[in-house]
């Protein structure tokens, strides 16, 4: 990390700003109106911090405006598509900015930037989706294998856990307005771990309720890690990290770089840590958000019991390709191509998922294709992760069958550490769904894709993933693979 005049302003564009540009390549041309004359000539912070967010391709300008603000007026464009947004950031809590100001010893408008900055990133990807939590001197005070049970509730019931039960509700809050995963990752037996759990009360265990997934053992956690993100679906770069000891703190970053995994002291600073440097932000609170982790562990529990409830799958046409846009940008494991794809002269549809009982579940996943006489070749495809294996991936395929019942279906996909569940899905199929080119000209090759020059659409789309120099493979469906699909879900068409 570059040695900088303010470390909450570090770990913030080195754990949140560059972990958005992991996923985000494009460039956003930011204006914050009203600011410039709040800018003290001393504030190296502002300065150091849009000349850092240059590097990492946000140019942003602030100008100058009235003498005094409560909305600051925001406009940006984002390089990929060109669209200008104009939005209004009302200053809600000038008190809450102030103290922490004091706090972090950045000035308002440093504060103020940085947030404005996070909401633009959120409007496109939610960043980190999961909290890890260790417990012995992190969750509670004490080592539950040398105290024992007793002697950790007693803890937790004296004035020494205020700290520790203070943290566990903001985190308890998170999960349950954001929709924040809770995870526990414990050097522990298993079973002690959930016999204290079961014997504390939500006061003296605020998280009591609302944990996800518990792993406990004595492996290093960097790997425990990593079986926690299988589990919830999820990547580990979109996982953060809380351990009160140095040595695994530094494990973890060792082995897993893209775990954010902050330094702490105490849990005043590591709150304030996580609310500087915008670790959850989000761009709205919103109910789908609220009930996704619910979702998850119905999903969760049904999976285990084979045994999932029924569900329906509404069709809609996504104009102007919004549903598409948004779920392209924050895919990650499910997704045919990482690149911006031309939505010219092409068509998108939505997926959204219900229960019987006729409550919606969301967008779950979106198509985008074009059609050249009687080949539709699929420009991109994403499924949203919390959806995954219940059978809306052969749904969604034999939705495409039915619906253009006279065209040959033809898509490239990509190959990237991320991107598995695509992969494993046609990997699965491969030879009854799915075919390959089956060509001894690589794809990677023009010779490939002057193949495809009279299919325009599909042939400018390879032309930019070979431009890019990421390997991707063309695969076909299929005509006869009707049956084997209908066998492995019971996803309803709602009608």
């Amino acid at each position: 990390m570059d040695s900088v005049i303010n470390k909450y302003i570090a770990v913030y564009l080195d754990s949140y700003v560059r972990s958005f540009r992991s996923s985000c390549r494009s460039r956003y041309t930011v204006n914050i109106g009203g600011l410039a004359n709040f800018i003290a000539i001393d504030d190296l912070d502002v300065t150091f911090l849009i000349n850092k967010l240059h590097l990492y391709d946000f140019d942003v300008v602030i100008s100058k405006g009235q003498d005094i603000i409560d909305e600051i007026q925001v406009e940006y464009t984002c390089e990929n598509d060109g669209k200008c947004e104009l939005f209004e950031y009302k200053i809600e809590s000038l008190i809450s900015i102030i103290s922490l100001s004091s706090k972090t010893g950045i000035s308002i408008v440093g504060i103020l930037v940085m947030q404005i900055i996070s909401n633009i990133i959120c409007k496109s990807k939610t960043i980190y989706k999961a909290i890890v939590l260790d417990l012995d001197d992190t969750v509670w005070k004490g080592t539950l294998a040398e105290d024992g049970i007793e002697a950790i509730k007693q803890n937790l019931s004296s004035i020494d856990a205020i700290p520790f039960v203070m943290f566990m509700r903001f985190v308890r809050l998170a999960a349950k307005e954001l929709g924040l995963y809770i995870a526990i990752c414990s050097r522990n037996n298993l079973d002690d771990v959930q016999a204290a759990i079961d014997k504390f009360n939500e006061n003296e265990f605020p998280l009591k309720g609302q944990i996800d997934c518990i792993v406990a053992n004595y492996n290093d956690k960097s790997k425990n890690i990593k079986a926690i993100a299988q589990q919830l679906s999820i990547l580990t770069n979109a996982c953060v990290f809380i351990d009160d000891n140095p040595l695994v703190r530094d494990e973890v970053r060792s082995n897993l770089p893209e775990v954010f995994v902050p330094d702490w002291e105490n849990h005043d600073g590591l709150l304030t840590l996580l609310e500087a440097c915008c670790i959850f932000d989000r761009f709205e609170l919103s109910l789908k958000s609220r009930n996704r982790k619910r979702l998850y562990a119905v999903l969760q529990q049904e999976r285990e019991k084979s045994c999932l409830p029924q569900l329906f799958v509404k069709v809609n046409d996504d104009i102007n390709h919004v549903q598409a846009r948004k779920l392209y940008a924050k895919s990650n494991q499910f997704k045919l191509i990482s690149e911006q794809i031309n939505f010219s002269n092409t068509k998108s549809i939505s997926f959204e998922l219900l229960r019987s009982n006729g409550e919606n579940l969301g967008i779950c996943s979106t198509i985008t294709y074009s059609i050249d006489g009687s080949i539709c070749s699929i420009l991109n495809w994403a499924i949203s992760c919390r959806y995954f294996e219940i059978g809306l991936e052969e749904f969604i395929i034999l939705y495409l069958k039915n619906h253009l019942p006279k065209v040959s279906f033809q898509f490239a996909c990509q190959f990237n550490k991320d991107n598995r569940k695509i992969q494993s899905f046609i990997d699965k199929y491969y030879g009854c769904v799915f075919s390959d080119s089956c060509d001894s000209v690589p794809t990677d090759c023009d010779l490939f894709i002057e193949h495809f020059k009279y299919e325009r659409c599909f042939y400018n789309h390879l032309y930019v993933l070979l431009r890019n120099r990421n390997k991707f493979n063309v695969y076909y469906i299929n005509n006869e693979s009707v049956d084997i699909l209908k066998s492995n879900t019971k996803l309803e068409l709602y009608e």
